[in-house]
């Protein structure tokens, strides 16, 4: 049986390729729970500073497949919903940085999973969208992460239609950070994470926990944590001078 994922630690970056094309990489339970060995993994070797996500083939991520499809029991469809939104948590208290090389279309669920990831980098020929009214459906779990992230009258949009959308697109909408011809997606990665590891892993970590502990937080509560976390941070990276990059000299200099 095919691998469900493929995994390479190569200086410092684990990059793992959602790896079954013919299904054009949807997510079942047996590729939830190695995306979860991977973020343990890379918790657990502090010689990993980013987490990388790709998927082999003409395709990102097509969305989920649930056991037994087309005719998977009730409880089936119950286990895997609760399976998806444990990966979900567990992305938000991932200690790395998670950046999704979005190597081709991003369809429904490979929606949740780009957004799950702090950063996302596309391929300029891809497509996005949320395709499930089209077939009697709705994307409830892809909802639940796409509120935060585009303005409503967008969503509406993307969710009553159906349609794809260009990579062109999902970057005005703040969907993804940059994107990049298919032969250059690679190097403009590779741009990201080479400044990601010039940083302090102790602090960037911390930081990205927060962030995501405190995004559910209302805004008195989010202050509380943050005078809480600001003295953990001070205690835990207390030493620490970082080595300038030549921007960071340049940009000293002008102050």
């Amino acid at each position: 049986m095919t691998e469900p994922l493929l995994t390479a630690l190569d200086d410092g970056v684990l990059t793992v390729t959602l790896n079954s094309p013919e299904d054009h990489n949807r997510m079942d339970r047996r590729m939830m729970t190695a995306l979860y060995e991977a973020m343990d993994r890379a918790d657990s070797d502090s010689a990993i500073r980013v987490l990388v996500i790709t998927g082999a083939g003409d395709y990102f991520c097509a969305g989920g497949r649930v056991d037994g499809h087309p005719h998977g029991t009730l409880k089936q469809r119950q286990d895997y919903a609760q399976a998806y939104c444990l990966m979900q948590d567990r992305f938000g208290r991932l200690g790395v940085p998670v950046i999704a090389a979005v190597n081709g279309h991003c369809i429904a669920g490979g929606m949740s999973l780009m957004s799950f990831c702090d950063m996302a980098v596309a391929a300029d020929h891809a497509e996005f969208g949320y395709p499930e009214v089209k077939y009697g459906q709705f994307p409830a779990l892809a909802l639940a992460m796409l509120i935060p992230l585009a303005p409503p009258k967008r969503a509406f949009e993307m969710l009553y239609f159906g349609d794809r959308f260009s990579a062109a697109t999902a970057l005005e909408l703040n969907l993804v950070n940059r994107i990049a011809p298919k032969a250059e997606l690679s190097s403009t990665v590779k741009s990201i994470v080479r400044t990601l590891k010039n940083r302090n892993q102790t602090a960037i970590g911390m930081g990205r926990r927060a962030y995501y502990a405190m995004t559910p937080m209302t805004p008195a509560s989010r202050l509380q944590y943050a005078q809480q976390f600001l003295t953990t941070l001070l205690q835990s990276t207390d030493g620490f001078v970082p080595a300038a990059s030549e921007d960071d000299r340049i940009g000293a200099g002008k102050g």
